[in-house]
């Protein structure tokens, strides 16, 4: 059931003996509400619509149309994270993404992910994304720079870097603890 769910998150699995047997399950790493209805939008006049949608994990997403802007991250949307977290902790932001609707077929693109402290914004770690018309999963692997509070942080996804539509999935953070010495 476990590596059912991690290969549904196209996250990889390892195993190796006795050691995956103590390993932290899912529930354990996840530190935010990944559902589309618990993603906090952005920047926007009206809110996105959530869609039924089969063919996405969980089978709904967040539809948004944007009108692309050299200030991209005026339009996003971000998801809190709800547990502690740990300097030198090895996170991971996996999200489920497609451009629904492009300029001339151009790949969509997510200005970019982060980790960010808040309440002041500040990236822990970011990255930019081209998003295509099939659902992917996209991954965005950083570290910790400090400890956080529940709250402290959150993921988020700055999406006004194009004409274009996006459908957003599920968004999960996923906490893998201190790298192994």
């Amino acid at each position: 059931m476990r590596i059912a769910f991690l290969a549904a998150l196209g996250l990889s699995v390892a195993l190796a003996g006795p050691a995956a047997a103590d390993a932290p399950s899912m529930a354990d790493r996840l530190v935010n509400d990944p559902r589309v209805e618990s993603l906090n939008p952005y920047g926007l006049r009206l809110p996105p619509t959530i869609r039924a949608d089969k063919s996405v994990q969980f089978g709904k997403a967040l539809r948004v149309p944007l009108k692309g802007h050299a200030d991209f991250w005026r339009v996003g949307i971000t998801t809190p994270v709800l547990k502690p977290v740990r300097k030198g902790d090895q996170i991971v932001i996996a999200f489920w993404a497609r451009a629904e609707e492009t300029e001339a077929g151009a790949p969509g693109k997510i200005g970019r992910v982060q980790l960010e402290a808040t309440p002041v914004v500040r990236a822990v770690f970011e990255q930019p994304f081209e998003v295509g018309p099939d659902w992917k999963m996209y991954q965005l692997k950083g570290t910790a720079d400090q400890d956080y509070a529940p709250r402290q942080l959150n993921a988020a996804l700055q999406l006004d870097a194009a004409k274009q539509v996006l459908d957003i999935g599920p968004v999960f953070v996923l906490d893998y603890g201190q790298p192994a010495t």
